[in-house]
């Protein structure tokens, strides 16, 4: 292991060898992080770390997925067992495991924007309003606001200060 190590400039090589706690590692484009998020895992395996306790996150799937692979090259099958996703699939994974706490059916569906133009279309349709007058994406965009500001329908419809609200 200690040959890789040395690859590394001093800022990764600290980050690799902080093994007590968290880490957050915060780096420009072609920096070497995900080289230095694979380096820390395999250290941590190497220090008597459970596979089952590390979390690996990051923002895309080819992110996820290349740094699953470097994971597996450094330490081989072991990194199977290593929780490597992006946030939105570690989010949903932890609501399928513990929603229910909160009163979420574990299989429930998340949508993405085509499905929910879908059903706002169908919504359209079903209660006679023209996408002309009610444009489908600016519904959508109309409830991630009120989303984004916590405001439930009861609420927002309580607000309403005109027709198209």
């Amino acid at each position: 292991m200690d040959l890789w190590i040395k690859e590394l400039n001093p800022a990764q090589r600290e980050a690799v060898c902080h093994t007590e706690g968290p880490l957050l590692i915060l780096a420009g484009a072609g920096s070497g992080k995900t080289r230095v998020l694979t380096y820390r895992i395999a250290k941590l395996l190497q220090s008597g770390v459970c596979p089952y306790h590390i979390l690996a996150v990051t923002f895309t799937n080819k992110a996820a997925q290349e740094m699953k692979e470097r994971v597996s090259g450094l330490i081989g099958p072991e990194a199977e067992r290593i929780w490597v996703a992006t946030f939105h699939a570690t989010c949903a994974r932890i609501l399928r495991v513990d929603g229910g706490f909160l009163g979420l059916d574990r299989n429930f569906v998340i949508y993405d924007t085509q499905d929910q133009l879908i059903v706002v279309r169908e919504v359209l349709r079903e209660l006679n309003l023209s996408e002309n007058n009610f444009n489908p994406r600016a519904v959508l965009a109309t409830i991630s606001k009120a989303k984004n500001e916590l405001i439930g329908p009861q609420e927002y419809e309580q607000q309403a200060a005109d027709f198209w609200s």
